[in-house]
């Protein structure tokens, strides 16, 4: 199985139960909260290894509590966390997510130790490429730090997965670069600088980024499933439908298995058939790491619903 190099965020989650999303100066009475292991980088390297993959991560806390819970929970997960530093300076990253009754949910994140993840670190760890043949991005962490990983990435022959989230305008000299780019709806609209509404704007939109040097685009569609697409296929994969809970992680488990699946040798039209599956089981629990499943329940949910 090929080794996966996961860089990016490591955040506690701060999950705030409501009964609706509050809009714009409106105030709501929530009825839980929890913490959890979070962190766009964290989540999908723990969907990862929980699926039984090789992946090490590079990453950044704060030198507190969140930190060191974080870290142990990354390791006690099967993620390698040698790349992992304790910032003395920055509090650990922290993520408040309301999330509905209807498993809605919006985010507000401070980065905190993320924004500190830089070059000089990434440096340090450049090992972890040797025998690296996927790395998995995503945007929260320094876009500089993004860049450099992604030029390094290339110039080795190693497959770039780049999650654009949140959405953030990046360069051609990036897009280039990256063999699947993994946008949700919103990014995709950011990314093209379009309006989406329809399956025909997707694939507009997607096209965009094909021209701009971008291999594959596979864009999130939440209960509508996901849209692939690549200078030679186009396909429409339909969600499986399962009672929401929660989506917090539904993208980063999804983004996480098609990276596993791709680590086995799989084609990318399997890979996100499997990467369906588990974002859908994904969504069933609540929080973000603790809803991840493990390999044996993702092969259950299958032979279940084939």
């Amino acid at each position: 199985m090929r080794k996966i190099v996961v860089v990016g965020s490591i955040n506690m989650d701060i999950v705030i139960r409501v009964p609706r999303i509050p809009v714009v100066g409106e105030t709501v009475i929530a009825y839980d909260l929890k913490n959890y292991g979070g962190g766009k980088g964290a989540n999908q390297a723990v969907s990862i290894a929980r699926l039984g993959g090789n992946v090490s991560m590079i990453g950044r806390v704060g030198n507190d509590e969140y930190g060191q819970k974080l870290y142990r929970d990354l390791k006690s997960n099967g993620v390698g966390v040698e790349g992992i530093e304790f910032d003395s300076e920055t509090p650990t990253g922290t993520a408040y997510i309301n999330v509905s009754e209807k498993g809605e949910n919006n985010i507000v994140v401070y980065q905190g130790a993320n924004k500190r993840l830089d070059m000089t670190q990434i440096k340090r760890y450049e090992h972890f490429f040797d025998e690296a043949e996927i790395c998995l991005l995503q945007l929260e962490i320094p876009i500089e730090t993004v860049k450099f990983v992604v030029d390094l990435c290339y110039s080795r022959g190693i497959k770039v997965i780049l999650n654009p989230a949140p959405a953030y305008e990046l360069p051609d000299t990036v897009l280039e670069k990256v063999y699947i780019l993994t946008p949700n709806e919103t990014e995709l609209a950011f990314l093209s600088k379009s309006k989406i509404e329809t399956i025909e704007d997707i694939r507009k939109a997607s096209k965009y980024l094909l021209d701009k040097g971008v291999q594959n685009v596979i864009t999130t569609i939440g209960e509508k499933g996901s849209y692939f697409i690549n200078k030679n296929t186009e396909k429409l994969f339909d969600a499986i439908k399962v009672t929401a809970v929660d989506t917090t992680a539904a993208g980063d488990s999804f983004t996480g298995a098609l990276a596993f699946a791709l680590s086995k040798g799989e084609k990318i039209e399997d890979a996100i058939r499997f990467a369906t599956f588990v974002a859908a089981l994904t969504v069933t629990k609540e929080g973000a790491q603790t809803s991840l499943p493990y390999k044996e329940e993702v092969e259950k949910f299958i032979k279940e619903r084939s």
